[in-house]
């Protein structure tokens, strides 16, 4: 980086207060006038997307002041909307860069509306960093990958990459082998504790978990990262490598795009993440052995009719996503379940596995680690009362309508018996669309099977194992999903 561009990168990081009071007056001076101040006086007018109450709009900057000088900042965005939902109701309008609106809908009826309108090619806002890092890699990369493309393009990279990764048959062929993991991540446990049966930083511990999960999956192949003493340094780098990314990926999706002018650190963090995730998950496909060959999710990478680069970008992309989901989503669980000891007792008693999977169902409910859904709509669509034009951003607040005691009764409780007896059907059908942790619909994500019988098998053997108890309650904070904020402290006490 040249001096220039250091001091231009510096002047764009040092972005402060007295920046935007400038801005404003200027705008002001000259005559601007932000969207807000056009709002219709009358009912009888049909309301559109700028009659649309929310925060302050500034002129250019739109409302992304808020989490410069407006009390909130880029790991609580999800305080952010919750306290968006209280003050404005059920729709709100943000505004990015340029005064671009985006709509956040919380209640069921228009997050399913929303959900249900998407056609063959559902359209997702792109993480545009992302699509341009990998732009800027031809070596490397063929595509932005199924995550960030749209239309015809990401349908041929679905269909193409993703059929065995998502098909009942490997998933349950792969079961057996999970078994073996939890009784290995037990052990692994046990090595980790110290002063009294306390676990430190149990996402560190987990992440290890998931890491040789996925491989397993993957790879189809043990890589040992659950034997104590034995650990390499490849797995702790390309976890952290794995949360760097996520917190860069945050950071230029939600701040204001000056990445695209000059390398702001946020960028250069997304960069070098990418980087060195690739590089360390080469280093894992590159000890492929005989193993690895009858892995029926690689060897359907391998086959599949896309240029050879997307197929390792492929596999990089599905270990670094196993780690990063089942880490969060196995933390959150074994906190809920630490904080309600009858609920271990139960999963003992319950031959049937029933009560199980409703718990993990219930920590998918309240902790998700997708807290919202975003999806750019083909149709124009009312909105509790607006009209939201064809073409517009919608995030869809399925975390924060979970929560809601209008669709779940004692909504903020923990309590999978929701999900079992008289109250299952009730709550089956309010948890369509609202409990959706991995996505809905065609862009659901494609682990969302593998997630789904994980968790149980995982839940199961640790509760066998020991008798959990949380040491103090856990912060939330906003990686680009819903994650732990660490380190979290927790016992496991060997059951008797």
């Amino acid at each position: 980086m040249t001096d220039s561009d250091q001091m231009i990168n510096e002047i764009f990081d040092s972005f402060n207060t007295l920046n935007y009071l400038l801005v404003i007056i200027v705008f002001i001076i000259f005559g601007y006038r932000p969207p807000w101040w056009t709002r219709k006086a009358v009912d009888w007018v049909q309301k559109e997307i700028q009659d649309l109450p929310g925060p302050l709009s500034l002129p250019l900057l739109g409302t992304r002041w808020v989490f410069s000088c407006g009390g909130y900042t880029f790991n609580k965005i999800h305080e952010f909307y919750a306290d968006m939902y209280e003050k404005y109701g059920p729709i709100v309008k943000e505004e990015a860069l340029f005064n671009i609106p985006v709509v956040s809908v919380f209640e069921k009826e228009d997050i399913e509306k929303v959900l249900k309108s998407s056609g063959k090619y559902p359209i997702r806002p792109p993480t545009e960093a992302v699509a341009a890092y990998r732009k800027s890699r031809p070596d490397r990369y063929t595509s932005a990958g199924i995550v960030n493309e749209q239309g015809a393009v990401w349908y041929h990279l679905r269909t193409s990459l993703t059929s065995d990764l998502t098909s009942p048959k490997t998933i349950s062929g792969f079961l057996p082998q999970v078994e073996e993991i939890a009784e290995d991540w037990c052990s692994f446990v046990r090595q980790h504790r110290a002063n009294g049966d306390r676990v430190f930083d149990l996402e560190d511990v987990v992440g290890k978990l998931g890491l040789e999960t996925s491989c397993a999956l993957v790879l189809g192949r043990r890589l040992g990262f659950l034997i104590p003493g034995e650990e390499s340094d490849l797995g702790s780098k390309l976890a952290a490598a794995v949360h760097k990314n996520f917190i860069a990926i945050r950071d230029t999706y939600f701040g204001l795009p000056f990445w695209k002018f000059v390398q702001t650190s946020a960028y250069k963090n997304l960069a070098e993440s990418e980087e060195m995730i690739y590089k360390l998950a080469l280093e894992l496909i590159q000890t492929a052995d005989e193993a690895t060959h009858d892995s029926a999710v690689f060897q359907s990478v391998l086959k599949a009719d896309i240029d050879h680069k997307e197929k390792t970008a492929a596999i990089v992309d599905f270990i670094a996503a196993g780690i990063y989901t089942l880490k969060n989503s196995l933390v959150f669980l074994l906190y809920l379940i630490a904080m309600h000891p009858s609920t271990q007792e139960k999963i003992l008693e319950d031959s049937s596995k029933s009560y199980l999977k409703a718990c993990v169902l219930e920590s998918f409910r309240l902790l998700p680690t997708a807290y919202c859904l975003a999806r750019v709509t083909e149709e124009d669509l009312e909105l509790s009362g607006y009209k939201v034009s064809a073409g517009s951003a919608v995030i869809c607040h399925t975390g924060i309508a979970c929560k809601n005691d209008k669709y779940f009764r004692d909504a903020g409780e923990f309590r999978p018996e929701r999900w079992l007896g008289e109250e299952k059907s009730a709550t089956t059908s309010n948890a369509t669309f609202l409990v959706s942790p991995f996505g809905v619909g065609r862009r659901i994500c494609p682990g969302k099977r593998f997630i789904e019988h994980v968790l149980p098998i995982i839940l199961e053997s640790t509760v066998r194992n020991f008798e959990i108890e949380t040491v103090e309650p856990m912060e939330l904070q906003f990686e680009f999903l819903l994650s732990p904020k660490g380190p979290t402290t927790m016992l496991f006490k060997d059951r008797g």
